[in-house]
């Protein structure tokens, strides 16, 4: 008897058992994690239909008068106004984390949800920010992170004369001109310019402003330390009307840095002549690493 034919065999049966087992607990896994995923979004969308977060979502948006923390405890503590705000503003903070966790996709769910978030926090924004100071310091951070990934999947990205213009908010940052950027550029003082469009806008359009960082304007939560403080920055995107780079501006200016939007962005950049840098594959690839341009 060949004992070392028969080990050889049982050596390969017990290895092709082996990768059987591995591929069925892949499949079992992936079953379960889309289980998951979908058990987690259809929980969302139940609680976005139902009817008392639709009413208390549209008493914030269009009956909240208090512009202030103070007075909307005075008239709201207790009642149903909190309770709106409660309940509105922790749907939006739960769907923040959730992404941040990676259990759901934003592509899902924000073309649904993306343009309500934008335009409640803009009612409740300054009062989250009162009431951190006041009563609780870490209020609906998840939804506050949830809003750049909001503006840069919700806001289309439209050419100037396009029939239909796109979702508008008035964004209280400095603009400046793709004239004064490269002047700035060339002379100084130094400053960061942060090209902030989406993956899939680079991978369509790969070039962008010399010597320019890619920071998607959802990844910028979390890559903000990687950014000088010592410099100006400028964000800049495809939106002719500069919503996600004003976006982008916003956060930045919240978070301590002295930031502006590029006036036209890329569009107005090109109509003034000025060059563009080619942007090196493996940068798209990997969207979430901050990577320059070749």
């Amino acid at each position: 008897m060949n004992w070392n034919m028969i080990n050889a065999i049982a050596t390969t049966v017990s290895m092709v058992a082996f990768i059987l087992t591995a591929i069925y607990m892949r499949a079992q896994l992936k079953g379960t994690e889309k289980d998951r995923y979908l058990a987690i979004t259809n929980e969302l969308y139940t609680l976005w239909q139902s009817r008392d977060f639709m009413e208390s979502q549209l008493w914030l948006l269009y009956r909240l008068n208090e512009s202030n923390w103070p007075e909307f405890v005075k008239t709201h503590r207790g009642e149903a106004g909190e309770a709106a705000f409660h309940r509105v503003g922790s749907f939006y903070d739960r769907v923040g984390t959730l992404m941040r966790l990676g259990l759901i996709n934003e592509n899902d769910i924000l073309p649904t949800v993306g343009g309500y978030a934008i335009a409640v926090w803009q009612k409740i924004g300054p009062l989250v920010k009162e009431a951190r100071r006041i009563e609780n310091s870490t209020l609906f951070a998840g939804f506050e992170q949830l809003l750049p990934a909001c503006h840069s999947c919700y806001v289309p990205t439209l050419s100037a004369n396009a029939q239909v213009k796109p979702f508008s908010l008035d964004q209280p940052v400095p603009k400046i001109t793709p004239l004064e950027v490269k002047k700035r550029l060339d002379q100084g003082p130094p400053l960061t310019l942060l090209d902030v469009r989406h993956p899939s806008q680079v991978a369509q359009d790969p070039f962008t402003f010399p010597g320019a960082i890619l920071l998607p304007l959802d990844s910028l939560p979390q890559r903000t330390n990687a950014l000088p403080r010592d410099q100006d920055v400028v964000a800049a995107c495809a939106c002719p009307s500069e919503e996600s780079s004003g976006a982008a501006a916003m956060f930045l200016r919240d978070s301590g840095f002295r930031a502006s939007a590029l006036l036209g962005g890329h569009e107005g950049w090109r109509k003034a002549g000025l060059p563009m840098s080619n942007i090196a594959p493996e940068t798209v690839v990997e969207p979430k690493n901050i990577g320059e341009p070749a």
